[in-house]
């Protein structure tokens, strides 16, 4: 919508400008919004802010000024100014809900198994990345085999490969496997 288009609509009809507007503006207004709230903001929050975005357009707007062009760039300023003023309201907010009392967590203790499930998930990782570095498709014969549990003709489907080829892959893969990981001192 141009500056002249608006202008017209205004000097028929104040409340029909408005509805033309927002009709028109609507999405574009909301995606703005939703784009900088959707981390922090709840739903209400994101159309209350859509709602505040209008009521300054239709306040702010100057229809009486003699302007040419396009009237996008001043919507989009008004409600990224809105949606920034409530996301730092917003986060400040969450921020402050943050503090941490330190005489309790000092009193809390680790659970007894921690090193040991820290030691797993980096044997996992490193399991993982092992596996990967077989490439295809042995890398993914090994992790539909033993991660998830096919079996030759279900894997053989997937690789287009025949059952025996998939079981000889499988072999070989798992040797390749073992050296990778006898490499970084890990025996499983």
């Amino acid at each position: 919508m141009t500056h002249e288009e608006y202008r017209k609509a205004f000097l028929d009809s104040e409340e029909q400008a408005q509805r033309i507007l927002f009709n028109e503006y609507f999405n574009y207004v909301y995606t703005i919004v939703f784009s900088k709230l959707r981390s922090c903001a709840s739903r209400e929050d994101i159309e209350e802010c859509v709602s505040d975005s209008f009521a300054d357009i239709y306040i702010y707007y100057d229809e009486s000024k003699e302007l040419n062009g396009d009237i996008t760039g001043f919507i989009g300023t008004i409600a990224r100014r809105k949606a920034t003023d409530l996301y730092n309201k917003l986060s400040h907010k969450n921020i402050s809900k943050l503090s941490v009392d330190f005489e309790e967590a000092a009193e809390l203790e680790a659970p007894d198994n921690t090193e040991e499930i820290v030691d797993k998930k980096e044997i996992r990782a490193k399991l993982l990345h092992c596996v990967k570095l077989l490439g295809e498709p042995d890398s993914v014969i090994i992790m539909q085999k033993y991660f998830f549990m096919k079996n030759s003709n279900e894997i053989s489907k997937m690789v287009s490969l025949s059952p025996e080829a998939v079981r000889m892959r499988s072999s070989r893969a798992l040797v390749k496997l073992r050296e990778k990981l006898a490499e970084m001192n890990i025996s499983l």
